[in-house]
């Protein structure tokens, strides 16, 4: 089950700010309840058709994704990007309020670095679980090797994704400007991007191969950031950079750095390994796995998506967007901004209209001045 909900949890930063609750719960149990199910079966279950673990698995190896870098990651990221695209940008991200385009977009920045630092501590050490409790014992044969190696692989995959996230858009930045600024949140996403790449083979890997794969992570997480703006497709939280992009990479460093040894101590495979070391038959499964996820996700979520659009259940009103959906939907606010009374203004116009809109006049307890009863809920 965590494993689940970690899919649906990458559609919904992906979708901060401007998605209905109606539609988180609806996409959730269906993405929960039927697609990543046919995933994890098709890959983890002796009877999957995709397994190593199949009385005769495809290539004679089947798809190696040790912790989920393509079950999880890349089912949860591929959903966040048909949905983005269906669902749109948020308000002023890439177009101003006449329907301009914006060179350059406009930087939507989170409330509070200090809270991203934290969120991003507890889920790497959160997985240290994930990754290295994918052996599923440490007490029976070679399954504590195993998991040491998961867990060492997680601490070096995670710290390069950060180092090399991080100075990649330092030296980009000080081309661009002249002067070089160190960006937290690059740090942050590189180090899940790190993390997101060596999942898939997290105890397959040499120290020095998670090294890479987690480097070459945070590259690709700053690469895919550059392609979504460009294609004006809109990640709150850059998830589909870090879940999706990343995840394709990790299933891919399994078919190239995946080591024999370690590939008998997890799988019992005396024959396989990556192209470094033997043939290319992981990679061409992997590649064949990766492919069919996408495709699955697509089938089965872009039907849906656009029905919950058709039908007005997926975006949130524009009002509410101004608002902000914690007090619109939830009836307080969930942060508070010292010195900015603008704002606040403006999101107290946006609840009186909102209010009226919803009650008549007779509820309308927002003057047009704002003060903090727009705190109180609808």
């Amino acid at each position: 089950p965590p494993l689940e909900i970690g899919s649906a949890t990458i559609v919904a930063g992906t979708l901060a700010e401007r998605c209905q609750m109606v539609a988180y719960i609806s996409y959730s149990i269906l993405l929960t309840g039927f697609v990543y199910p046919v995933v994890v079966h098709s890959v983890w279950s002796t009877e999957g058709f995709l397994s190593v673990k199949a009385s005769e698995p495809v290539l004679g190896i089947g798809m190696i994704d040790f912790a989920g870098s393509g079950v999880v990651h890349v089912t949860g990221g591929m959903t966040a990007l048909i949905a983005t695209k269906i669902l749109g940008p948020r308000k002023n991200r890439f177009y101003d309020e006449r329907g301009v385009l914006l060179c350059p977009p406009k930087k939507i920045m989170g409330h509070s670095v200090s809270l991203q630092v934290l969120g991003t501590f507890l889920l790497w050490f959160g997985w240290f679980g994930f990754n290295a409790g994918s052996s599923l014992n440490v007490s029976y044969g070679d399954q504590s090797k195993v998991a040491s190696l998961a867990a060492v692989s997680t601490a070096l995959g995670g710290a390069s994704g950060c180092l090399a996230s991080l100075t990649t858009s330092t030296i980009l930045e000080e081309k661009r400007t002249g002067e070089a600024k160190y960006d937290v949140v690059s740090a942050l996403n590189g180090v899940l991007a790190g993390l997101v790449s060596v999942t898939g083979g997290a105890a397959l890997f040499e120290p020095w191969a998670a090294v890479l794969v987690g480097s070459i992570g945070g590259l690709t997480y700053l690469a895919a950031c550059h392609c979504l703006e460009k294609l004006r497709l809109d990640d709150a939280v850059h998830a589909i950079p870090v879940h999706l992009a990343c995840g394709i990479w990790g299933v891919i460093s399994v078919g190239l750095f995946a080591s024999p040894n370690h590939m008998n101590d997890t799988y019992q495979k005396t024959d396989h390994g990556g192209l470094l070391y033997h043939n290319g038959s992981i990679l061409a499964t992997n590649l064949l796995g990766v492919l069919l996820i996408i495709v699955w996700v697509t089938i089965t979520m872009t039907p849906f998506f656009l029905c919950l659009s058709y039908l007005g259940l997926f975006r949130s009103d524009p009002l509410e967007e101004i608002v902000g959906l914690d007090i619109s939907y939830h009836g307080a606010s969930a942060i508070i901004l010292d010195g900015a009374e603008p704002k606040e203004t403006e999101r107290a116009k946006a609840l009186a209209d909102l209010r009226r809109r919803r009650f008549g006049d007779s509820k309308d307890m927002v003057t047009a001045n704002g003060g903090d009863d727009h705190l109180n809920g609808l």
